[in-house]
């Protein structure tokens, strides 16, 4: 098997082991009630404005060829994905208003304190390493929620039955859940198509496995912490 053949291999392997962590297993088994939720909704949005941050990092020191196949996965994220006539920020607040929350709301809201953490974290991967590691530490996220590879369903699908069982939800009423069963599905094929061209050595491979290796413990943590501060809002 070729070098990039053999990492992604490893990769599909880390992402599948993410779901089995005490962490993953605490945030997928809380039970939910709608203040849960709507917190819930909340964090997302932060979330989702640190991968635009993160991504933007990412591009600004990758390749050219690189540089636009992260450009068309942006566009996608903020600007229109064809697939939901819609950014995907805006998908998120459409969540939360079938909560109650409004836009100014959630606009206005402040990450909490081990989210913010790890946005840094994240933003330190994204912005001060090589930019190989980098990508991986960005697109390993992507990866993690790609349902054609993750056993038992991406992170987004998981959640979205956890709303239909939970709170009654319809997949209608959380449309960033919907969208990003499928989107990241074809935003996680972009890791080995650029694994394919520019991993070319050990010590290539060993960027790409470092990176998101980093990054799939600051996601352990978040994830973790995110649990523990919606168990105590009863």
């Amino acid at each position: 098997m070729s070098k990039p053949g053999k990492l992604i291999q490893e990769l599909n392997r880390m992402v599948n082991e993410q779901f089995a962590t005490p962490e993953f297993h605490h945030f997928l088994t809380l039970p939910l009630n709608r203040d849960r939720a709507r917190f819930f909704v909340t964090q997302s949005a932060h979330y989702i404005k640190n991968r635009r941050d993160s991504w933007g990092y990412v591009q600004g020191a990758a390749p050219l060829d690189v540089k636009a196949i992260i450009w068309k996965h942006e566009e996608d994220e903020l600007v229109n994905d064809p697939r939901c006539n819609s950014d995907h920020y805006t998908l998120t607040v459409k969540t939360g208003e079938s909560l109650g929350l409004k836009r100014e709301e959630i606009d206005g809201s402040e990450p909490f304190p081990a989210g913010r953490a790890a946005f840094y974290a994240w933003l330190h991967l994204a912005k001060d390493r090589p930019w190989l590691e980098a990508f991986a530490a960005s697109a390993i996220l992507e990866r993690r929620n790609n349902g054609k590879i993750v056993r038992g369903g991406s992170l987004s699908d998981r959640i979205g039955k956890k709303w239909v069982a939970e709170l009654g939800f319809k997949w209608d009423e959380m449309p960033d859940m919907k969208i990003h069963r499928d989107a990241d599905e074809a935003h996680s094929d972009l890791m080995e198509m650029i694994f394919n061209r520019h991993v070319k050595s050990a010590s290539d491979e060993d960027a790409a496995l470092r990176g998101a290796r980093e990054s799939l413990e600051i996601d352990r943590a978040f994830r973790g912490a995110l649990a523990d501060a919606m168990e105590k809002i009863s």
